[in-house]
Order: structure tokens, then C-alpha cells, then sequence
């Protein structure tokens, strides 16, 4: 027993034996070369830092048009897109009472031009008077014969509003497409009442078949019951069980046959009705489609009608016009010769002084010609400036009420100058905070490849809002653009990339380097024999990629940036390390 005790220590004895032995030969094995570290230099580069948002384009500065009395728009030359010039005409409304506001304005002048001519006024004042009617004659020329154009512009654009391709929605070449659509839609339901009605004939025709193939079973059905029923009770006698049960037979197979009759009448009646209510239905879709093509057509025919009584009455208008106008330039002319004849009959060639009385008559009227002249203009809206037209809120035929033409207002027309855009964007509030205006900020246009361009941040909206998408706190910002990339407009994305903090000429090195525990920051400096020191630095400026070190390292040393769960280690240096803040590092 003591023996076998014995055995069992040596035993055990040396099975530890064993085990220390693995555990010493693993320690003292060299290691095998570990895989390499990856590294960062300290480096001098300039650190940033941003913060971005996406937003749109914005017009700096839209100007609102609007006619300064009211008139009827009798047209409109621009649509909402279009690019305009300078001094290109937008609108117009009727011209009639601002001529003959200025007809009667002239006239006040001429006669006060005359009352002064025949009370010694110099001839001056008659060519003066001659001037202005040669002027305002030339101006009322001018205003006829663009009457005349545009009534033949609109005349040409009624006749191209209705063609017979119109009356086959399948000709893409009717020029109007409001009409096209229309017939196409009365055709279409001519053709979708043609298909309900021949499906019901269809369907009328082959429940009809059915019907009559169920009587006719039915009534065969009878006669052979009834027939097999008269054998039964002559064979068996009429008071037996076997006749009984025939007679039975045979009055359901009666049952059966009445009631395939009745089915087959009901059903042909309703199928009847469906038939008479879809040929119902395709006669109106006909009537429709027929009172479409008639109604388009009476609407360009009425068109063309009263575009070509418009053009009638401007060309009238245009040679009376001619006429009065020139009927005046002589009267005028008269005057003024009258006026250098009395002037001769005067000896010397001298001109008596004009009376104040009449002179200031004079003056009085020029003003109220001035003004005339002014009225007649504001009847055209011009564009003031290049740029593209970002709305039109009149049409032609209404009436023009009087409102603001630069800001404010019921706008006719609003125009968006070239070149004035800024852009804005949301931005949350951790990162709103850290912008200011005047900021420099970057923008790109993910619409445009490769469109970039800078600017500087004009306002931080003093007010918060709450984002529509993630209910998140932002407060709006808006950057002004130093140039506008070509085909950049107004609603176009864009993305805002703002430098809220920038260092130069700093040692910097990338985030991934720092460890940092509390208020203490260090980095892993890489020693010549491959181990690597933890050296503890001062942060600066923390940046989009680098941060900068203020003190603790040097420009040239290279940084270990630690892997994942190593990175960071207390004081005092890592277990079986070679030194304090010392690891290997293979």
C-alpha cells in the first residue's frame, strides 16, 4: 500500500515537473517577428476645422415688377425660365387712356404755345412747339405700328392653335396640345364604350347559348322521365310503390325544365338591358367625341375671328393715327412760321418778351406733358436689369392692379439678376455655434460635376427652427458665392463646407495617433530599436483629420498609432515591458 502511494507522488511529482518545464520553454522561446506597426510622422501642415450642410441656391436679390396704374394686360412677351436683357419689354397693358392723356397734355401745350405766339412770344417757343409735336407724333407712330405687330403676332399665334391633325390624337403635328388632349380623351372613351358594348353583345350571345342548351337538356330530361314513368305504372299498376316513386321523378324533371325556362327568360331580358345600356353609353361617348371636335374647333375659328378684328383695328387705328399726327406736325410747323413772319413784319428781326402769365401757362403744360410721357411709359414693364424671369403672376385679358416695383408688393413679374446668388443651409445647433459671419466657407453643386466655388458666410440666422427630417434643433446660415460656377440656378443643391477655426505652420498629427484618458493625452513614440516610448503631449486645435500638438514631441519623430484595445495603458508602463511607458514593438 505504501509502495503504490509512493508511485502515485513521484507521479504527480513529476507531471509538474513537466509543466513548469512548458511554461519556462515558451517564456525563454524568441519570438517570431510580429506584424508591422502602422505609423504617422509629426509633421508642420496647417490643421482646420469645419463643420458642413447641405442646402440650396438662393437668389441674392429677385425684383418685383409691377405696372404703377392699373390697366388691362394686353400682353405678355416673357415666360417663367426665360432669359431676359436689359431694357427687353415684359408686358404691356392698354395704352389708350395714358395716349390720349398725352394727346390732351400736348394739346394744353400747343395752345399755350399759341396763346403766347399770338402775344408777342419769340419763335423760339413755336419751335419748341414743333419739337414736341414732331416728337409725340413719332412716339404715337411708334406705339401704333407696335400695336399692328403684336396684333399680327397674336393673329399668327390663334391661326396655329387649331389644325385638322387636331381631330386625330394619333398626329402628333396639332399644334395645340390643350386641344389635342381633349379629343384624345373623347376618342378615348368612344373606344372604351366600343369595347364594354361588344363585350356585352359577346357575353349576351354566349349566356343565350347556355340558356338553350339548359332547356333543351331539361325538356329531354322530362320526356324520358315521363316515359319511363308510364312503363313503370302500366307495368306495376298505378297504386304501387314503383309508380309512385316515377311520378315523383317525373314531376321534379318538370321542376328542372320550368326552371331552365324561366332562367333562360330572365337572363335574356338582363342580358338585354346590358346590351341596350352599353349601345347607350357608346352613342354619348360618339355625341362627346363629335361636340369635342366642334367645340376646338369653334374655339380656334373664334380665335383666329377675333384675332383678325384686332388686327383690322390696329391697322385702321395705324393709318388715322398717321394722319392726326401728321395733321398736328403742320399745325405746328404753321405756327412757327406764322410766328418767324411776325417777327419780320417786326423790322429788326427781335422778339418781344414773353408775358409771365403765358409763360408760365407754357410751363405748366410741358409738365403735364412730362407726366403724360411718363404714364404712356409705365405702360410697358421693362426688365431692369439682365437676368432670368422667376415668375410671371399676370395674364393676358385681366386687369392690372398697381403695386410695388422693386421689393414688396403684388409683383406682375418677378426677375432674377445674373450672378447674385447665395446659398443657404441648416446647420445643427453644436455646429451652428461655431460659426460667425465673415467665416470662409467652400461650396459645391452635386447637380454640376466638378463645380466648386468659395465664399464667405453673410448671416447666422438669430433664431432657432426645428428640422422637418430629424426634428433636430438648426439654426439657419447664408454664404455669399465669390463666383457662380456656369449652370448653377436658383433651387439647386448644394453643399456648404464653412472653416470655423484654422492653425498654419503647426506640428500636427492625425487623431488616430492620440491616446487620451481624463485631461491626459499621450502618443506612442517610435525608439530606434524598434520599441516605443508613450510621451505625454498638449493638445491644440482639434481638426477634421489632424490635431495640433502644442508641446511633448518634435517635428520628424514618427508616432505608433495604437490598434484597437492597446492604444491607451496606465502609468507606470505595460507588464514585461522594457521600461516605463515602454512597449515593444518586434
Amino acid at each position: 500500500m505504501k509502495r503504490r502511494r509512493l508511485w502515485i507522488n513521484l507521479a504527480l511529482v513529476l507531471a509538474i515537473v513537466l509543466v513548469l518545464g512548458a511554461i519556462v520553454g515558451i517564456a525563454l522561446r524568441p519570438k517570431g517577428a510580429s506584424a508591422p506597426a502602422r505609423t504617422a510622422t509629426v509633421v508642420s501642415a496647417t490643421v482646420s476645422s469645419t463643420v458642413t450642410a447641405s442646402g440650396s441656391v438662393e437668389s441674392a436679390g429677385d425684383i418685383n415688377l409691377a405696372f404703377t396704374t392699373p390697366g388691362i394686360v394686353t400682353s405678355i412677351e416673357v415666360s417663367a425660365g426665360d432669359s431676359v436683357k436689359q431694357g427687353q419689354v415684359l408686358a404691356t397693358i392698354n395704352q389708350t387712356t395714358a395716349t390720349q392723356q398725352l394727346a390732351a397734355a400736348q394739346a394744353t401745350l400747343s395752345q399755350a404755345l399759341s396763346s403766347a405766339s399770338t402775344s408777342g412770344s419769340s419763335v423760339a417757343n413755336a419751335q419748341v412747339q414743333l419739337k414736341l409735336t414732331s416728337d409725340a407724333s413719332a412716339a404715337s407712330n411708334d406705339s401704333l405700328k407696335a400695336a399692328v405687330l403684336q396684333a399680327r403676332s397674336n393673329l399668327a399665334a390663334a391661326e396655329k392653335l387649331w389644325a385638322d391633325a387636331c381631330v386625330n390624337p394619333d398626329d402628333a403635328t396639332c399644334p395645340n396640345a390643350s386641344a389635342a388632349e381633349a379629343i384624345r380623351s373623347a376618342q378615348n372613351g368612344v373606344k372604351s364604350a366600343q369595347i364594354n358594348y361588344d363585350a356585352a353583345v359577346t357575353a349576351a350571345a354566349n349566356a343565350a347559348t347556355a340558356y338553350d342548351l339548359a332547356v333543351n337538356q331539361a325538356a329531354e330530361t322530362l320526356t324520358q322521365t315521363k316515359a319511363v314513368g308510364s312503363t313503370t305504372c302500366t307495368a306495376f299498376g298505378s297504386s304501387s310503390v314503383n309508380c309512385a316513386t316515377s311520378t315523383g321523378t317525373t314531376l321534379n324533371a318538370q321542376h328542372a325544365y320550368d326552371s331552365a325556362v324561366t332562367t333562360q327568360t330572365q337572363g335574356k331580358q338582363a342580358d338585354s338591358q346590358t346590351v341596350q345600356k352599353s349601345a347607350m353609353a357608346l352613342s354619348t361617348a360618339n355625341v362627346t367625341l363629335r361636340k369635342a371636335i366642334a367645340d376646338q374647333s369653334k374655339l380656334g375659328s373664334d380665335s383666329v375671328r377675333t384675332a383678325s378684328q384686332a388686327l383690322t383695328n390696329a391697322v385702321n387705328a395705324q393709318e388715322k393715327g398717321k394722319i392726326a399726327n401728321a395733321q398736328s406736325v403742320q399745325s405746328a410747323q404753321n405756327l412757327l412760321t406764322n410766328a418767324q413772319a411776325a417777327i419780320l413784319t417786326l423790322g429788326a428781326g427781335g422778339t418781344a418778351a414773353t408775358p409771365t402769365v403765358a409763360q408760365a401757362a407754357i410751363d405748366s403744360a410741358k409738365a403735364a406733358v412730362a407726366v403724360a410721357q411718363r404714364a404712356l411709359a409705365d405702360t410697358t414693364l421693362v426688365a431692369p436689369v439682365a437676368g432670368t424671369i422667376g415668375s410671371v403672376n399676370i395674364t393676358a385679358g385681366e386687369i392690372s392692379t398697381s403695386g410695388a416695383t422693386t421689393s414688396g408688393g403684388s409683383a406682375a413679374i418677378t426677375v432674377i439678376p445674373d450672378g447674385l446668388f447665395t446659398v443657404s443651409a441648416d446647420f445643427a445647433e453644436t455646429d451652428a455655434a461655431q460659426v460667425t459671419e465673415g467665416d470662409l466657407a467652400a461650396v459645391t453643386f452635386p447637380a454640376i460635376s466638378g463645380a466648386l466655388t468659395t465664399g464667405v458666410v453673410l448671416a447666422v440666422d438669430p433664431m432657432a427652427t426645428t428640422s422637418a427630417s430629424s426634428s433636430l434643433v438648426v439654426f439657419s446660415v447664408k454664404v455669399s458665392m465669390d463666383s457662380v460656377p456656369a449652370g448653377v440656378q436658383p433651387g439647386m443643391s448644394a453643399s456648404i463646407s464653412i472653416t470655423t477655426d484654422e492653425v498654419i505652420d503647426v506640428l500636427a498629427v492625425p487623431q488616430s495617433a492620440i491616446a487620451t484618458i481624463g485631461e491626459v493625452s499621450t502618443v506612442e513614440v517610435l525608439q530606434p530599436d524598434n520599441t516605443s516610448l508613450t510621451a505625454e503631449v498638449t493638445l491644440g486645435l482639434k481638426g477634421d483629420s489632424l490635431t495640433e500638438i502644442t508641446s511633448g514631441v518634435t517635428a520628424g519623430q514618427i508616432l505608433v498609432i495604437p490598434t484597437g484595445g492597446t492604444s491607451v495603458f496606465p502609468t507606470g508602463g505595460v507588464p514585461g515591458g522594457g521600461g516605463p511607458f515602454s512597449r515593444p514593438r518586434g
